[in-house]
């Protein structure tokens, strides 16, 4: 065997372990990419499950949750959501980015609202109502809302204090 077969066989041998190498870390990222899918997309299966509701009870049973007692016969209506966002929109979409909704991906398209009464909110006997907006069996959006013409709001209802009394 001559010095520069040696030498060739060597580079040979180096190039296929670079391969080699090459390969196994392009598998490593594409199982980890593949890893990450997965329980993301777990996640936001399990996520959509917490927001879906087969029926009324289910959705009493979640505003019930939150500490809420509501009359258990909601006013239910077809909605759309605006095409375009006005002023008032965008921060009544605002409210539902803080929640975790988002209501663009429906814009223009007719959507399901159901308020309920409450009936125990803190320091306010009545006039307040918990609305929820659904795509089909998904909770898109919601708000609980104290009508009345000098001291009314409208705020999120997920991260809202009501099970510690506070009121905003």
């Amino acid at each position: 065997m001559t010095a520069s077969s040696v030498k060739g066989n060597y580079r040979e041998s180096r190039k296929r372990t670079k391969i080699k190498t090459f390969a196994l870390l392009a598998l490593i990222v594409c199982l980890g990419a593949l890893a990450l899918f997965v329980v993301t997309a777990k996640e936001e299966a399990e996520e959509d499950k917490r927001f879906t509701f087969e029926g009324n009870a289910q959705r009493v049973a979640f505003l019930n949750t939150y500490g809420l007692i509501v009359e258990p016969d909601p006013e239910r209506e077809e909605v759309t959501v605006p095409a375009e966002f006005n002023d008032a929109f965008e921060k009544y979409n605002e409210l539902q980015l803080a929640q975790g909704f988002d209501l663009r991906p429906f814009a223009g398209r007719e959507v399901t609202r159901y308020t309920y009464k409450v009936l125990n909110y803190p320091d306010i006997p009545e006039n307040v109502v918990v609305n929820m907006l659904f795509d089909d069996h998904r909770l898109i959006g919601a708000d609980i809302t104290y009508n009345d013409s000098e001291n009314g709001f409208t705020k999120a209802l997920i991260p809202e204090t009501i099970q510690t009394g506070a009121k905003g």
